[in-house]
């Protein structure tokens, strides 16, 4: 069975030009990752289109081969840095991870 991982976060500025920055720079930091570490079979970064107020502001949407995979990405250390990186970019962060 494969596993879907999914992430959201709500960025933590306020000001909408740093909003946009932020929701760019993580973005930017998780496509990164594609290529990079073997077990991701894909990898989907999504950005809120409406409410703003009211909804998350990124996603992203990954599959893997299976938990074990999943775990090899999120203790690859490229992972654990971007990690860092958007820790430092947002307030709130939920996700899930399912076999399907």
């Amino acid at each position: 069975m494969t596993v879907k991982h999914i992430v959201i976060w709500k960025v933590a500025a306020a000001d909408e030009n740093e909003r946009a920055a932020a929701i760019a720079r993580i973005q930017g930091l998780l496509t990164s990752l594609v290529g990079q570490i073997d077990t991701i079979q894909s990898l989907t970064v999504g950005v809120n289109g409406i409410w703003p107020e009211k909804n998350a502001d990124v996603t992203i949407v990954a599959d893997f081969a299976d938990f074990e995979g999943l775990e090899t990405y999120q203790n690859d250390p490229r992972h654990l840095e971007v990690a860092g990186e958007i820790r430092a970019l947002v307030s709130e962060r939920t996700s899930i991870d399912y076999e399907y």
